[in-house]
C-alpha cells in the first residue's frame, strides 16, 4: 500500500515499488518527519546552479558597459544572488520568493534557448537536437521547482509552520517523500524503486528511468 497525505488529512492507496524526491538519493533523506525539507535541500542545489546561471547572463549583457561600470555591475549581482542562495540556505523568509524568481528566470532562460533549438532543428542542423533535449529538460525541472513554491505544504516547511505527518502509519523500510510533480506526500520505499510506479493522485511517473536505473545498479 502506498500511504498518502494532502494537507492534514490522509488517504489510504494502493502501495506499489515507491518514490524519492525528485533528484536525490535515498540514503540522503534522513528527515523522516517533514519530507518538504529534504525538498528543499534538492530546490537549495538548483537555486545556486540557476543562480551562476543567471550570474553569467548578466555578465554578457555588463561587456556593453564601460569597463568600470562593468566589475560593479557583475560584483553587485554576483553579490545578491549570493545572498540569496545563503538566505534561502538557511530558511530565511526574505529569500523565499527572491529564490523561486531567480529559478523561474533561469527557466525561462532554459526555455528561450529550446526554442532556438527547435528552430535550429526545424531548418535543417540536426546539431542542434541534443540542446534542444537538454534545454527542454532543464526548463521543465526550473519551472517545476519554482512552482513548488505555491505550495502550501512547502511553504508551511520553509517557514518553519507546525504540520503534522504523524497520523500515517509506516511499515518497516518506508519513509515520506514528495511526489515531485503534484506534491502529494506518500509513504515509500526507496530500496523498491521501479520506473514504472505512478502518483496515485496525478499518475504521473514518480522516478525517471534514469534514477531508477542508476540505483539499481548500486
Amino acid at each position: 500500500m502506498i500511504q498518502t497525505q494532502w494537507g492534514t488529512g490522509h488517504i489510504m492507496a494502493d502501495r506499489g515499488d515507491e518514490m524519492v524526491v525528485a533528484g536525490m538519493r535515498p540514503y540522503q533523506m534522513a528527515d523522516q518527519t517533514n519530507p518538504y525539507l529534504r525538498l528543499h535541500r534538492g530546490v537549495t542545489f538548483v537555486l545556486f546552479v540557476d543562480g551562476l546561471v543567471l550570474l553569467f547572463i548578466g555578465s554578457q549583457f555588463a561587456r556593453y558597459l564601460p569597463a568600470q561600470l562593468e566589475s560593479l555591475t557583475v560584483g553587485v549581482l554576483a553579490a545578491f544572488l549570493i545572498a540569496i542562495w545563503f538566505g534561502y540556505r538557511r530558511r530565511a523568509s526574505s529569500a523565499y520568493w527572491p529564490g523561486a524568481a531567480v529559478i523561474g528566470l533561469a527557466g525561462a532562460f532554459f526555455g528561450i534557448n529550446a526554442l532556438m533549438s527547435l528552430y535550429g532543428v526545424l531548418t535543417g542542423d540536426m546539431s542542434y537536437l541534443l540542446w534542444m533535449f537538454l534545454f527542454t529538460w532543464a526548463t521543465f525541472g526550473s519551472a517545476r521547482r519554482s512552482l513548488s513554491h505555491l505550495h502550501p505544504s512547502y511553504k508551511n516547511a520553509y517557514f518553519g509552520r507546525s504540520e503534522s505527518f504523524q497520523n500515517i502509519e509506516m511499515a518497516p523500510g518506508e519513509m515520506l517523500a514528495a511526489c515531485p510533480h503534484c506534491m502529494a506526500i506518500l509513504a515509500i520505499r526507496p530500496d523498491l524503486l521501479n520506473a514504472k510506479d505512478t502518483c496515485p493522485y496525478c499518475s504521473l511517473s514518480l522516478v525517471s528511468e534514469h534514477l531508477a536505473s542508476k540505483h539499481e545498479e548500486e
